[in-house]
C-alpha cells in the first residue's frame, strides 16, 4: 500500500473507488445470474406421477408442474433478490472503498495534525510534525511542522529577550546603587549642616558639584539603558548590495573616526565580488563601535579585516594595546561591564553589548579575545534572504 500512500488524494480516491466498484459489478452480476437461474428452475419444474391402470400395470409419467402458493412465494423472493442484490452489493462496494480511503489515506493524518493542532494550542512545541505520505496531507503535515518550528524559534527568541531585559535591568540597578548613594549621604549631610546651621560654603560647594557630577552620572546610565531596550525594537532594512562597493564604503567612513587622533587605521578585504542582501547600517553601527573602542586603547594602529565567505560577512578589528582585562574575558559580553580602573569609569560597558545584540538580530555574534600583543574582536553578520 505504499504506491497507493504517495499518491495524491484524487488519485488515490479514484484508484481505490474503482477497484471496489469492479468488485461490487462482478458481485451483481453474478448474483443476478444466480436469481435468474433459480428463478427459471423454480417456474419449469416438471411433475413426477406414478398411477396404475385397468390390469394392475404402473404406469410412471413425468409432465409440467403447477405452481403452488409455496413456489410462488419463492418465485417472488427471487425476483426481488435479483434486483435488490446487485443494488446492495454496488452500494456496499462504495462504501467499503470510502472506509478503506479513510483508512489508507486520511486517517493517520488527521490523526497526526490534530494531536499537533491541540499540543500547539497548550503551548507544547517540543514535538515534532511527522510526514506520513507524500500527498496533500504530508505537505499540509509539512505546512505544521514549518509553522511549529517558527512558533518554538520565536518563544525562544522571546524568551531570550525576556532573560536578557532581566539581566539588563538586574546590571543597571547594581551600577545605579553607588550613584544613588552617594547622592543620598550628600543631601544627608547638607541637612545636617542646614539644621544645625553650619555652612562652610567650601564645603557645600564640593556637595553640591559631588551632587551634580552623579546626576549626569545618572543621566548616562538611563540614556545607555534607553539605547539598550530601543535595540529589541530594531526594524531590519536590508538591501541587495555588492560586496566590493559595501566594503569600500566601509572603508571610507571609518577612516574619518581616525582623523585628530595620531593613530592609524589599516584595512584588508577578502570575498568574492557577489550581491549581498545586508542590513547596511546594523554592520555599519557594529563596525563604527568597534574601531571607536579600538582607537581609544590601541597605541598605534587599528586592523580592520572584512570577509565575505560561506553566506557570512566578518568583520575583524585588532589593536596593539593592553587586551581585554581577565574579568571581562570571564564573564564574557555583558551590559555594564567594564574595567575596574579610574579611566573607566566615565564608560559604562555597553558598546561591546550592543553590537552584540546587533550581530544576533542579524543572524551572526560577537566574539572577544587577546592577541599576543593587543585584542581582537570578532563581528560575524548572516547574510539574508533576499
Amino acid at each position: 500500500m505504499e504506491w497507493l500512500k504517495n499518491r495524491s488524494l484524487k488519485q488515490s480516491f479514484f484508484i481505490i473507488s474503482t477497484l471496489f466498484l469492479c468488485v461490487g459489478l462482478l458481485l451483481a452480476a453474478i448474483s443476478f445470474l444466480v436469481c435468474t437461474e433459480l428463478r427459471d428452475k423454480v417456474e419449469g419444474y416438471q411433475k413426477y406421477e406414478m398411477s396404475l391402470d385397468e390390469n394392475g400395470k404402473v404406469i410412471s409419467s413425468y409432465h409440467d408442474g403447477v405452481i403452488g402458493e409455496k413456489e410462488d412465494k419463492t418465485n417472488l423472493l427471487l425476483n426481488i433478490l435479483q434486483f435488490a442484490l446487485p443494488i446492495f452489493f454496488v452500494v456496499l462496494s462504495l462504501a467499503l472503498a470510502d472506509i478503506t480511503f479513510y483508512r489508507i489515506k486520511l486517517k493517520r493524518p488527521l490523526s497526526i495534525l490534530q494531536s499537533s493542532a491541540e499540543r500547539i494550542q497548550h503551548q507544547d512545541l517540543n514535538f515534532s510534525v511527522e510526514k506520513c505520505a507524500n500527498d496533500e496531507l504530508g505537505m499540509l503535515c509539512s505546512a505544521f511542522e514549518t509553522m511549529r518550528m517558527e512558533l518554538q524559534q520565536n518563544n525562544q527568541e522571546l524568551w531570550g529577550q525576556m532573560e536578557e531585559r532581566k539581566r539588563l535591568n538586574a546590571a543597571f540597578s547594581h551600577d545605579l546603587r553607588n550613584p544613588v548613594t552617594v547622592l543620598k549621604g550628600c543631601a544627608n549631610l547638607l541637612q545636617k549642616r542646614l539644621i544645625h546651621e553650619k555652612f562652610d560654603c567650601d564645603s557645600v560647594n564640593e556637595s553640591l558639584a559631588l551632587i551634580a557630577q552623579y546626576t549626569v552620572r545618572i543621566e548616562n546610565y538611563v540614556e545607555a539603558m534607553t539605547m539598550a531596550q530601543k535595540l529589541e525594537n530594531w526594524k531590519f532594512y536590508p538591501q541587495n548590495t555588492c560586496w566590493s562597493v559595501f566594503s569600500r564604503e566601509l572603508e571610507q567612513s571609518l577612516l574619518f573616526l581616525a582623523d585628530n587622533t595620531g593613530k592609524e587605521i589599516k584595512f584588508s578585504s577578502y570575498g568574492k565580488n557577489e550581491e549581498i542582501f545586508v542590513d547596511k547600517a546594523i554592520i555599519q553601527n557594529v563596525s563604527e563601535n568597534l574601531v571607536n573602542n579600538a582607537l581609544r586603547y590601541t597605541k598605534t594602529m587599528v586592523s580592520v579585516k572584512f570577509t565575505y565567505d560561506n553566506g557570512k560577512v566578518i568583520i575583524c578589528v585588532s589593536d596593539d594595546g593592553a587586551g581585554f582585562s581577565p574579568i571581562i574575558l570571564r564573564k564574557g559580553i555583558s551590559p555594564f561591564l567594564r574595567d575596574e580602573k579610574q579611566d573607566e569609569k566615565d564608560h559604562f560597558g555597553m558598546g561591546l553589548y550592543i553590537c552584540s545584540m546587533l550581530c544576533k538580530k542579524h543572524g551572526g555574534n560577537l566574539k572577544i579575545e587577546n592577541l599576543d600583543i593587543g585584542a581582537k574582536v570578532t563581528a560575524c553578520f548572516q547574510i539574508l534572504s533576499s
